[in-house]
């Protein structure tokens, strides 16, 4: 049952949606889970990691994450952004679905450590070409898409443990993102990783904190638009709560930022990401 838990937790709290853990969910159990995202920037980094102040980027997006235990050892995980919206203060918004990503986890290891393996193909189902109109000028417009043009898969390998019966869990994992191309730019790869841990209050409200660092793979070949991650580098830190609010129905709150620690911020807009989400479970 503490597994049970702590896997759902992993998903209420999870940051920029690529955080994993080494437990998987029991048989037939599942959750649905739908959050809004919003985040605000001048200040982007360039693919040299120069600081540079420019025009507000906007971007607000609504997701769609839900897990169900196929087996004991084996999860089926789906993460959809339903919405996304992008857009900068002198400019329309561009609008459009994103990139769905389905994932399988297999559990290696279920003891006193938990380990597991994941593969996760993201397609392209996002609006790949967005233009959004320039609100001063009539002919002007800029390309925001919604997704990256690519298939990709995410390889991940992680584990977990619980300090039961103290309230408190950690997790680390390793993550290979392999991309391929679109309209004949060739993607670098990209190495995550990722560091979790968790506390219990009160038997209703769980809070964690993560660390996670980024980087690419291989030499730029020349590409640096930023909405489509090439070249993207960055160190972020995020924390948030999860509070029970009925059987079976939860809320949460997350925050995270960027910084220059593990790898330097590169190719990408920095300030504090806000997400609220609502989530239901059937364990």
């Amino acid at each position: 049952m503490k597994y049970i838990k702590l896997t759902l937790l992993f998903c209420i709290l999870s940051n920029c949606v690529y955080s994993q853990s080494g437990w998987t969910r029991k048989k037939n159990t599942y959750f649905l889970k739908t959050s809004f995202n919003l985040f605000s920037s001048s200040d982007y980094y360039t693919p040299d990691g120069a600081k540079l102040k420019t025009t507000q980027f906007n971007q607000q997006s609504l997701n769609l994450y839900g897990e169900y235990g196929i087996s004991d050892k084996f999860t089926a995980i789906i993460n959809l952004p339903m919405l996304k919206l992008n857009s900068y203060d002198n400019t329309e918004r561009a609008s459009g679905i994103g990139d769905l990503k389905i994932e399988l986890k297999y559990a290696l290891l279920q003891k006193r450590i938990p380990v597991t393996i994941a593969l996760a193909p993201e397609f392209p189902t996002g609006s790949k070409d967005n233009y959004a109109q320039n609100k001063l000028s009539a002919i002007d417009q800029i390309n925001l898409p919604t997704g990256d043009g690519e298939f990709n898969v995410w390889s991940t390998l992680a584990a977990s443990h619980s300090f039961h019966p103290l309230p408190i869990y950690m997790s680390l994992s390793t993550t290979y993102n392999f991309r391929t191309q679109y309209k004949g730019f060739s993607f670098r790869d990209q190495v995550k990783f990722n560091f979790e841990a968790g506390y219990k209050l009160l038997d209703k409200i769980w809070f964690n904190g993560t660390l996670s660092a980024q980087t690419s793979v291989g030499k730029s070949n020349g590409t640096t638009d930023f909405t489509r991650g090439e070249g993207t580098e960055f160190t972020a830190f995020g924390f948030g709560a999860a509070y029970e609010v009925a059987n079976h129905w939860s809320v949460s709150l997350q925050t995270w930022g960027y910084a220059d620690l593990i790898f330097d911020r590169k190719n990408i807009y920095s300030a504090p990401t806000y997400s609220i989400g609502v989530f239901y479970e059937i364990k």
